[in-house]
């Protein structure tokens, strides 16, 4: 393959022209760059002629400093944070762009010569609109600004307003200094002489009524009359707890309680614990021999007659300090009647004088307080009179220019520049944006590569790929494979019972029910319940011998030793379970399960299994932490993924031994306690 003058690739007599149309890549960047210069343009056109076609605003200020009047204060005190102290300043604030200042203003302006056309019709109103007082936080200084399109009449306007605010503030502090003064020095004369007059009828009322002071405590008679009143009210309280006291006593005694505790009465409790110790004493003989046997034991018999004695002595004792207490009682009611009596008959001999004093001493009282307010109205009105006459000037405001308003050179509003950089930010990115469009609604199918066979040489062979077309034409491909689980899925055990269901069981079942229920829950599997006989069951050492491949010896519980003691042996059987003289089945053990899910009413009764009662008891046992060894020994061998489906269930840190293990589920004991026949024998009576 060669390359010809003509631009033209020469392929063993096959000419291929280089480029005769242009390319879809070629015509593609054509497209965009159309779109992206159009849009560009357009936005550029748009943006900037907005941008520059706006009229430009001006913006004149001025900085006043405006110290309220505040008497004798010093003028820096008008700059206090607090709201109290800034209430005159910002009221200033707002009278400084108050129509009447502007009014003025408008005035001066136009015998200046100055035009207001462009305010509008009413002046007044559009300077309003243009012009802003900002406070400057935390000082007591004023921003004055204005805002127009015409730049020769900003700074005019804002230095006229200032001289009509001074000339305004002035000529009201003239108007109202005299005629402020002079009302000062009236109020204070009136109120000397009202102070003086009604100082001198309070005094005589004191000495006329013997009235000591304005404190109640201070006075002869209320001090005596308020210690008699607290004395009744102690004697009261103690009468009143003498009688709560006789009457408890007495309701009951009336219906035989007891009102006197041993703890109060030493002979009582030293009776009461002798006759408590001999109780004690047959409870134990009484458990551990019967009664026909304790009544031909003599000393038993004493030990009872001797309780009999003590039993009437503790109650002619009780009785002896019931009696005691009640007298006691009454006597102390007596005592505290008598002490009220006594303060009663003195304070209504004292009421009538007491009752006048109080009379004066809220009159005398009502006086002083109407003086006190006179007086305190009387000394303000001599602080503000001195005031006015310490210094007649620190109650006007002053107000001090701290910068004039001068003509603006720039405009404030809009800065060209700026917007005309946002204008052109904005629009190389709209004409990003509509290329993409473009570009998004005009994609092309992806084309197949055309590959060019390079010439054959001499040492390569025919069959013999190229390296890199291989190398492009075979991506990789990554193999998974799944590894073989090491061990198999472990098995769903059965459900698991909670003591209280079991205990539900148990006593809902009939003796036939229970005796399958108690070997279940004592490890023996359904296979060895059904084959077990009479012959394997030892009650002397308390044991049942499992044949089969998992023999083992089964110890024998409280619960199921009883029933087995009472259960008769069947004469034409020998099998330990059997329903109604026949031997048990594995479908007739699992239908009385089910029967007595029922009639216990647990919710799915169709899961309650010789299975699931089995899974119970294995579960037990290795929440103890039992060791599986143990385990073993116990229910018998059990599958290997049985047992890892076990071990989840242990949550001990280590495994116990067999002999700290508690062999008896707690659902059981609930026929140990000797509700079982009862209970039994009631449900079938009642059904």
């Amino acid at each position: 393959m060669r390359l010809r003058p003509s631009g033209e690739w020469d392929y063993r007599g096959v000419s291929v022209a280089a480029s005769v149309s242009p390319s879809p890549a070629q015509r593609g960047n054509r497209r965009r760059l159309r779109v992206f210069l159009g849009t560009l343009a357009v936005a550029l056109a748009i943006s900037l002629g907005f941008t520059f076609l706006r009229q430009a605003e001006y913006r004149a200020t001025a900085l006043l400093q405006i110290t309220p009047g505040s008497g004798s204060a010093p003028a820096s005190a008008a700059a206090s944070s607090a709201p109290d102290a800034a209430k005159p300043f910002l009221a200033e604030v707002q009278v400084l762009t108050s129509r009447p200042v502007l009014e003025l203003a408008a005035m001066r302006l136009e015998s200046a010569g100055l035009s207001l056309w462009s305010f509008g019709t009413d002046p007044v109103a559009g300077m309003q609109s243009s012009i802003q007082a900002k406070p400057i936080p935390d000082t007591n200084v004023v921003e004055l600004v204005a805002t127009g399109k015409t730049l020769e009449l900003l700074a005019p306007l804002i230095n006229a307003i200032v001289e009509a605010y001074q000339n305004r503030l002035a000529a009201a502090y003239y108007n109202s200094s005299t005629e402020s003064m002079a009302q000062a020095n009236e109020e204070v004369r009136k109120l000397e002489a009202s102070v003086s007059s009604e100082r001198r009828d309070v005094e005589a009322f004191r000495l006329r009524h013997n009235i000591v002071s304005v404190e109640r405590d201070e006075n002869e008679i209320l001090a005596r009359v308020r210690n008699l009143s607290t004395s009744m009210g102690t004697a009261n309280e103690r009468v009143a707890t003498a009688e709560g006291k006789l009457r408890a006593l007495s309701e009951s005694a009336g219906a035989g309680k007891a009102i006197v505790r041993a703890r109060d009465d030493p002979t009582l409790a030293s009776l009461e614990q002798r006759a408590s110790q001999l109780r004690e004493q047959l409870r134990d003989l009484e458990r551990s021999y019967t009664q026909d046997y304790l009544a031909l034991d003599p000393k038993v018999t004493a030990m009872r007659v001797r309780l009999e004695e003590l039993e009437r002595q503790v109650k002619v004792q009780r009785e002896t300090s019931q009696h005691a207490a009640l007298l006691e009682a009454q006597q102390e009611l007596t005592s505290a009647q008598e002490a009220a009596r006594q303060p009663q008959g003195q304070i209504a001999a004292g009421r009538y004088e007491v009752g006048q004093f109080t009379a004066r001493f809220n009159e005398y009282k009502s006086q002083q307080d109407a003086l006190s307010e006179l007086d305190k109205a009387y000394r303000d009105a001599v602080q503000r009179r001195a005031k006015l006459e310490a210094s007649e000037r620190a109650r006007m405001p002053t107000t001090t220019v701290l910068e004039a308003a001068t003509m603006p050179l720039q405009p404030w509003r809009p800065l060209y520049w700026r917007d005309a950089a946002f204008s052109v930010g904005g629009s190389l990115v709209l004409a990003l944006l509509t290329m993409w469009m473009v570009e998004l609604f005009n994609r092309s199918e992806p084309q197949p590569t055309l590959l060019l066979a390079q010439p054959l040489g001499a040492g390569l062979p025919l069959h013999a790929p190229s390296p890199s077309l291989l190398q492009q034409a075979a991506p990789g491909m990554a193999l998974e494979s799944k590894a073989p689980a090491l061990l198999a899925q472990q098995p769903t055990l059965p459900r698991e019972l909670a003591p209280e269901e079991v205990s539900s069981l148990l006593l809902a079942g009939d003796d036939e029910s229970q005796l399958v229920m108690l070997l279940l829950l004592s490890g023996v599997s359904l296979d060895e319940l059904v084959s077990l006989r009479w012959g394997d069951v030892d009650l002397g050492q308390r044991l049942i011998r499992v044949s089969g491949g998992s023999a083992r010896e089964v110890v024998i519980n409280d619960a199921l030793r009883g029933l087995l003691a009472t259960r008769p042996v069947a004469a034409v059987t020998d099998w330990l379970v059997n329903v109604h003289g026949r031997p048990a089945t594995m479908d007739s053990t699992n239908a009385q399960l089910l029967c007595a899910g029922h009639d216990a009413g647990i919710e799915h009764p169709a899961e309650i299994t010789s299975e699931c009662l089995r899974h119970t008891y294995i579960a037990f046992l290795v929440r103890q932490g039992i060791r599986f060894a143990d385990l073993s020994r116990l229910v018998g061998r059990l599958p290997a993924d049985v047992l890892g489906a076990y071990s989840a269930l242990s949550s001990a840190k280590s495994q116990v031994r067999l002999e700290a293990v508690d062999l008896v589920f707690s659902g059981v004991r609930v026929l140990e306690s000797g509700s079982r026949g009862s209970h039994y024998h009631a449900t079938t009576r009642d059904g």
